[in-house]
């Protein structure tokens, strides 16, 4: 193996692992072990939680072997990778997933990666997010049906980095009643440079994680399996159902069914949008149609993210025609309605949400009352749509698109143009290259507020991240369920 396949490796290795330290240790209420594990030593106990985690947002790799190789041969990548982008991503993970198997009485040949990548986790696996009130933030890597070479991995990291071990008496949720029931759940610490992961094993799944409860609700609790259509090699599913009370009012509104699912293909070294795909709980909330240019002409073209929807609601839209259409009651006529959210994220929590919805100027009066609560919104009509932005500067964005003092994404480059101009029932543009550049740029002006020198790689790591690709996927309605369609720049 070259050295730059070995740097690219590692770099795409560490965010996997650091992907799993999210929020993990502060929501952890056990004890910190120590370096080593005393021999007799008794797992230390995991308190659980009576309600049980449920999984909001997960990830399936459903052909790891594409998925590896196209990651060894993309070109950003290995130059992400040798850059303080990729290099500050990798520092705190570069010791596990270099050890070498000869640091470790010759157990393996080559290095702790070359086991998770090419044996672990060469069958298909999912990274799961969990919701709920005593969830850890944590993610967890599930490997649903590892073969035997993926269970033989498991077994050597175990024999050559555990260093103590956990119980869970029983799953998340209420203890339960009868005796002699399901046998404890064990957690084992994998620790090597210094670096810990937790790693379990249930009823044949693997799991790997950041947190020990996080392995444990993983073991209890994983997502539905949903096999990959033709061509799906990764997927990015959401449950409005675990995601809260705006997503569920969302999911009622469009019809969606309990999980929507982002479809991608790897072809050579490329992700490519296949689309969106999911069963829908009511087919007749969503219409199909492509979106009038004057309500894309309202979205900037350096909007982060674009949700763009055909919506079949009463023509008459009032309180009560909208209570009895999402009950299943009404009866009378519907019409269809272009509607849109734009969402500039941010990466510094003290910012203020940047969102906006964008609705036909028709049903003013309704959202003039649906939008009176106390969380005031900057309302504006602009180009024959009611506009509703959480501050007064995305708003003022959105009308200089309308009046055609900035670019809007009808401006974009012709194949993103083209792709948010298809039919579609629901769509979402996410423009990469304009989020993580931006998300990096809050983090360095919130450390220079704090008398932090920013470092300055961070502007080559910024010009780096400003050359990611804009993703496009759509679904239209078929059949009670969505057809998919994407496009990338």
């Amino acid at each position: 193996m070259t050295k730059r396949t070995r740097i690219v490796q590692v770099g795409v290795g560490a965010v996997l692992l650091a992907a799993l330290s999210v929020a993990g240790y502060l929501h952890f209420r056990g004890r910190r072990p120590g370096a080593r594990e005393e021999k007799g030593r008794p797992p230390i106990a995991i308190a659980v939680g009576e309600v049980p985690p449920e999984p909001s947002v997960w990830v399936d790799v459903h052909a790891p072997a594409k998925v590896w190789k196209s990651i060894r041969s993309n070109a950003w990548l290995t130059r992400a990778t040798s850059e303080p982008l990729g290099q500050g991503m990798a520092a705190g993970w570069a010791g596990f997933l270099g050890t070498k198997g000869s640091d470790l009485a010759g157990a393996f040949d080559g290095v702790v990666l070359d086991v998770m990548a090419e044996k672990l986790f060469v069958d298909p696996f999912r990274v799961v997010f969990y919701a709920g009130p005593d969830a850890t933030g944590a993610p967890a890597v599930i490997v649903p049906r590892p073969s035997s070479g993926a269970r033989s991995a498991y077994e050597l990291l175990e024999r050559v980095a555990r260093k103590g071990s956990y119980r869970a008496p029983h799953c998340p949720g209420p203890k339960p009643k009868a005796t002699g029931g399901a046998p404890p759940i064990d957690v084992s610490r994998w620790l090597l440079a210094e670096q810990a992961v937790f790693a379990g094993q249930r009823d044949g799944r693997i799991v790997l994680a950041r947190s020990p409860l996080a392995v444990v609700q993983a073991l209890c609790a994983a997502p539905a399996d949903a096999a990959a259509t033709p061509g799906e090699d990764v997927s990015l599913t959401f449950s409005p159902d675990a995601l809260g009370r705006e997503a569920q009012l969302g999911a009622a509104l469009l019809g969606l069914g309990p999980a929507l699912r982002l479809a991608f293909a790897v072809e050579g070294d490329r992700l490519e949008p296949r689309g969106i795909l999911g069963a829908l709980g009511a087919p007749g909330r969503l219409g199909s149609g492509a979106p009038p240019d004057s309500l894309l002409g309202l979205v900037p073209v350096d909007a982060g993210v674009v949700f763009v929807a055909t919506l079949r609601l009463p023509a008459e839209l009032t309180r009560a025609s909208l209570a009895q259409h999402l009950g299943g009651s009404y009866r009378g006529r519907l019409a269809e309605r272009p509607v849109a959210v734009v969402w500039n994220p941010h990466g510094d929590g003290k910012l203020p949400t940047e969102i906006a919805v964008i609705w036909p100027e028709a049903d003013s009066a309704l959202l003039r009352e649906a939008f009176s609560g106390p969380n005031r919104m900057e309302r504006r009509r602009l180009c024959g749509h009611e506009v509703f932005a959480s501050t007064g500067s995305l708003a003022a964005e959105l009308q200089r698109a309308c009046r055609a003092e900035r670019p809007s994404i009808l401006h974009a480059a012709p194949n993103i143009a083209a792709g948010m101009k298809q039919p579609a029932s629901i769509a979402l543009g996410m423009n990469l290259g304009a989020v993580l550049p931006r998300l990096l740029g809050d983090a360095r002006a919130a450390d220079a507020s704090r008398g932090k020198k920013p470092s300055p790689e961070s502007d080559l790591a910024r010009q780096r991240l400003e050359q990611l690709p804009f993703f496009g996927l759509r679904g239209v309605v078929e059949d009670g369920a969505l057809l998919p369609g994407g496009f990338r720049s």
